[in-house]
């Protein structure tokens, strides 16, 4: 929730990086309880979707370079 008010819980699309925005985990946070549609929470559920899916790649992108660099330095 800290992650939330230091972005600015802001819905707008903005151009600059400086101005307030909205993560996919603070909508999440925020409004889950909200959801009383079934689109609705079928949405969010796919929004948690998303973020696992970018998670795991970042995830096994570090773990491939990691490997790598560990296998140049076990060659040196």
């Amino acid at each position: 929730m800290a992650i939330t008010f230091v972005i600015g819980n802001s819905d707008d699309l903005n151009t600059s990086l400086l101005m307030p925005g909205n993560s996919i985990s603070s909508a999440l946070a925020n409004e889950f309880t909200e959801a009383t549609t079934d689109i609705y929470a079928s949405s969010l559920i796919e929004l948690g979707l998303i973020l696992f899916f970018i998670t795991f790649i970042v995830l096994s992108i570090s773990k491939v370079l990691l490997m790598q660099m560990n296998k140049m330095e076990g060659k040196k």
